[in-house]
C-alpha cells in the first residue's frame, strides 16, 4: 500500500516527517519502515509492504508527525478509510476484440482483487475511440460480470478504431490505469479494398455456382426434362389449313388468257299435257 503527503507551504527546510498506522481501533500501530524522498530529501510518501490478512470490515488509520529543529510541526491525522473502496486494481487483462458479422464483441478479464469481493462490485470503463478523429466517442460503464463482454454494433463501426478499458470498486473513486490499447475495424484506405474484394469473390462465387449448374444439366440431361422439346405439326394436317393458291396481277391486271369467271344458267323446257 502506497501513501502520500505534501510538505505545507510554511514547512522548514528541515522537516521530517514519521507516518503511522493501524487497522482497526485495536489493532497494532506500526510505523512506515519505507519512505519515498522528493529531490531535497524530504519524506513525502510510504510504501507498507507486509500487511496484515485482509477482512472486507478493515478501516486503515493513519496519523503523519512531523519534526523540525526550528519550530513545531503540526500533526495530521485523518478519518478512517474504508480498505476495499481505496484499493487501486490492476488493469483489466486479456483484453480482445472479435467480429461476428452483425456485433463487436469485446472481452476482458476481471482483476485480482485483495479483498473477498463479488465481481458485480466492480465497474468498468470501456473507451472507444475511432482513430485521426477530432470528436471524442462516449465512455461506456458497465458492471462486472464473471465473464465481461460488451456488444458494440458493428454498423456504428467505419474505419479503424482503438479500445482500452480500466476498473474501479463501484462506491470507490481510485481508478486502475488504463489497459493496453488495441486496435480493430478497418482503416479507411483499406476498407474500399476489402469491399473490392468482398463483390470480386460474390462475382466469382456466381461464375463457379452457374458453370456447375450448366455442367449438371449437361451430364444428366436436366435440360431435356425440364424443357422438353414441342412436337411438331404433321404435314398433312398443316396443309389442310393452307389458304387457297393466289395468282398475283402485275398492274392490278389479269394476266393474257385469263378470263373473269362466269355464272352458268341451265334451263331445261318442260311440257304440260291437258287431260
Amino acid at each position: 500500500m502506497n501513501c502520500s503527503w505534501m510538505p505545507g507551504p510554511a514547512a522548514p527546510a528541515d522537516v521530517s516527517y514519521h507516518l503511522y498506522m493501524w487497522a482497526s481501533l485495536h489493532g497494532n500501530v506500526s510505523e512506515c519502515s519505507w519512505y519515498i524522498l522528493d529531490s531535497t530529501g524530504t519524506r513525502v510518501g510510504c510504501h507498507f509492504e507486509n500487511l496484515d490478512e485482509p477482512h472486507n470490515t478493515d478501516n486503515y488509520f493513519f496519523l503523519l508527525n512531523g519534526t523540525s529543529n526550528e519550530t513545531a510541526i503540526q500533526f495530521l491525522d485523518s478519518i478512517p478509510f474504508v480498505g476495499k473502496d481505496i484499493e487501486k486494481y490492476n488493469p483489466p487483462a486479456n483484453v480482445s476484440v472479435t467480429y461476428n458479422v452483425s456485433y463487436y464483441i469485446i472481452r476482458w478479464d476481471n482483476p485480482k482483487i485483495r479483498f473477498h469481493l463479488s465481481h458485480h462490485i466492480l465497474c468498468y470503463e470501456v473507451d472507444v475511440q475511432r482513430k485521426g478523429s477530432v470528436s471524442k466517442g462516449e465512455p461506456v460503464f458497465q458492471r462486472g460480470e464473471d465473464e465481461n463482454k460488451y456488444l458494440l454494433p458493428g454498423a456504428t463501426v467505419t474505419g479503424e478504431h482503438t479500445l482500452r478499458v480500466r476498473v474501479r470498486h463501484a462506491y470507490g473513486t481510485m481508478w486502475s490505469d488504463w489497459s493496453a490499447a488495441c486496435s480493430f475495424g478497418f482503416p479507411e484506405k483499406d476498407f474500399g479494398r476489402f469491399l473490392v474484394i468482398l463483390v470480386g469473390l460474390l462475382v466469382g462465387a456466381v461464375a463457379l455456382f452457374s458453370m456447375g449448374l450448366m455442367f449438371l444439366c449437361k451430364r444428366f440431361s436436366l435440360k431435356q426434362k425440364l424443357f422438353p422439346p414441342i412436337p411438331q405439326v404433321k404435314q398433312d394436317l398443316a396443309s389442310s389449313f393452307m389458304s387457297n393458291l393466289e395468282t398475283a396481277w402485275d398492274g392490278g391486271h389479269p394476266a393474257p388468257g385469263s378470263q373473269d369467271p362466269e355464272d352458268i344458267l341451265t334451263v331445261e323446257e318442260t311440257r304440260c299435257f291437258a287431260r
